[in-house]
């Protein structure tokens, strides 16, 4: 996974004399609570289905633990901000076991980093843990928690220019799917909750600006409907309900934002052996106030996604996403509406060399504002395997931002990195 922080021209030297500041994010990205599913695995004749009490279960491993550290160094040019370094660890363990009735897995990783002015911040620590129960063929629960701590870099291209530290973001998820097989209808049902919480602003001349306005508790719940049409096709449509209550009135708008989010959408998805997964759906969304002076905020909603493997050495994936949501600290207005697309590429030239390349672009608006959030992202990288156990990274990464009020920015990051692994 390519690492796109904020990158520099001329940074080829002033890296080397950085020393071993170094590695990909993927070093951190061992798993994603609220995306992690088990492995599937082969189930015989599921008319004729029985747990296997005395089978392979208890024969396999009761837990499989990995771990990696990851060292980077970076060299940023920043248009509006001049040059930056940045050195960063990147712990991560993981603790999984998949089982043919039972998997879980529970995983701990950060971000540890230390800038050019000194300052050593968590950008990042998360902890998350997952279960999946396989009752039988087709019926299956699946449940995910997480917890995290993460602080925006006070560089980046949203941050205002007289910010001295962005806020520290709070954060604790939970999920719970239920799925079932009907003849060829597929069926599932999610829950979800959370609650976040944004500490304090720092600005210039040590001004504190108060984020507790966007405190905010959810809670949620959705049903998808799909028709396994063929072996590899699957009509669907989904719909889903969130309610939100934030702790205290927005001080620009002297009122709370809550209220209840509905979304609809339909589409259809492709899986085609290991080599093909597509999915492209479309819908509407209404973000609706109980405070009745506050508008309705509609959008329509695009997700795609692919992932192509044509052959053995080299991996496609694409995805297109909407999201409609609370505008955060760094926003303003009731609601943001966030269109992104990324796209990236893995080519494994040999057994110990890896290239990489990726490219993004996002669009936010902000409902009851003049607010907007544009911008597009470009990069190259590659791994270098010492051993089974180490491993080499270099990338080269751009991005161009436009948030108003904020002056346009280019950014030019070099990266240097290596992994150490289980």
């Amino acid at each position: 996974m390519l690492v796109l922080v904020r990158v520099a021209r001329s940074a080829g030297a002033a890296l080397l004399g950085a020393g071993l500041a170094l590695v990909p994010a993927a070093a951190m990205a061992d798993g994603d609570g609220a995306q992690w599913e088990p492995a599937p695995e082969a189930v015989g004749d599921s008319a004729n289905w029985q747990p296997d009490t005395a089978g392979p279960e208890h024969m396999k491993p009761f837990y499989d633990l990995d771990w990696s550290l990851g060292l980077r160094g970076s060299y940023s040019r920043d248009s509006v901000t001049g040059d930056h370094y940045k050195t960063e660890a990147l712990p991560s363990v993981t603790l999984t076991h998949t089982g043919d009735l039972l998997s879980y897995h529970a995983s701990a990783d950060a971000d540890v980093s230390r800038t050019d002015s000194g300052a050593i911040n968590i950008d990042q620590a998360r902890l998350s843990a997952g279960t999946a129960l396989q009752f039988d063929p087709k019926t299956s629960l699946t449940t995910n928690a997480t917890s995290a701590i993460t602080q925006e870099d006070p560089n980046a291209p949203d941050v205002a220019s007289d910010t001295i530290a962005t806020p520290v973001e709070y954060s604790g998820t939970a999920d719970s799917t239920w799925t079932q097989s009907i003849g060829r209808i597929n069926v599932s049902l999610t829950g979800n909750a959370g609650r976040e919480v944004f500490g304090p602003t720092t600005l210039t001349g040590g001004v504190i600006q108060d984020n507790a306005s966007q405190n905010n508790t959810y809670g949620g719940t959705g049903l998808r409907l799909g028709f396994q049409l063929t072996p590899v096709l699957e009509p669907f449509v989904s719909g889903n309900i969130t309610r939100t209550v934030f702790d205290q009135p927005s001080p620009s708008l002297s009122t709370k934002l809550d209220g209840n989010l509905y979304t609809l959408m339909a589409g259809i998805s492709a899986k085609w052996d290991d080599r093909l997964t597509a999915s492209v759906s479309a819908g509407i969304a209404k973000e609706h106030f109980d405070d009745g002076t506050l508008a309705d905020v509609n959008a329509t909603l695009y997700d795609a996604s692919l992932t192509y493997k044509p052959t053995d050495v080299l991996t496609l994936n694409g995805a297109f996403t909407t999201t409609l949501g609370a505008p955060g600290p760094t926003g303003s207005g009731t609601a943001k509406i966030d269109y992104e697309a990324t796209a990236n590429a893995t080519y494994l030239v040999n057994d110990w060399l890896q290239w990489r390349g990726t490219a993004g672009w996002h669009n936010a608006t902000y409902a009851d504002s003049s607010g907007t959030d544009t911008g597009y992202t470009f990069g190259v990288g590659a791994d270098y395997l010492i051993n089974t156990h180490a491993k080499l990274s270099a990338d080269y990464g751009f991005e161009h931002a436009e948030v108003t009020p904020n002056p346009v920015a280019d950014i030019h990051t070099v990266t240097l990195g290596v992994t150490f692994q289980k």
